[in-house]
């Protein structure tokens, strides 16, 4: 892959319980929250709300929360996150190929995640003055 600048928009879908919804490919390891690549003339809310509802059968509104940028190797990512709260706890949508996995806070960085997925996340729950315990074993997903 050419080396440049990935734009894309992240949404943090979090339950009821404060879980957030993490997806990832059965093919890989660590998860990520959903996202769309930015598309001209798609708002990003529109790209989000539909990449969503592909992935998860979610039906979402997403509200903005800011930048994130992430350089790694050669590739720079920027994202517009947003945040999405659902009233479900519960998700009963399956899609051949993607697991899905309701993580709460203290479990989020226990599991595989996408760096960037992980810089959105730690900076969202450290901006709500919650901070995860970073203490707890690693999880083992791979099988």
């Amino acid at each position: 892959m050419e080396a440049g600048i990935e734009n894309f928009a992240g949404v943090i879908i979090e339950n009821k319980e404060g879980e957030v919804l993490l997806v990832r490919k059965v093919e890989q390891y660590a998860y990520a929250i959903p996202w769309c690549r930015v598309t001209p003339g798609i708002s990003l809310q529109q790209c989000l709300a539909d990449r969503v509802m592909n992935l998860t059968g979610l039906s979402i509104q997403p509200v903005f929360l800011g930048p994130s940028e992430y350089i790694d190797e050669g590739n720079h990512f920027i994202s517009f996150d947003h945040t999405a709260r659902i009233d479900s706890s519960e998700h009963h949508y399956i899609r051949e190929g993607l697991d899905y996995l309701w993580a709460g806070v203290n479990e989020l960085f226990t599991v595989p995640l996408v760096a960037l997925t992980r810089q959105i996340l730690e900076r969202h729950f450290l901006k709500h003055g919650i901070e995860p315990e970073l203490s707890s074993e690693p999880k083992d997903f791979s099988s």
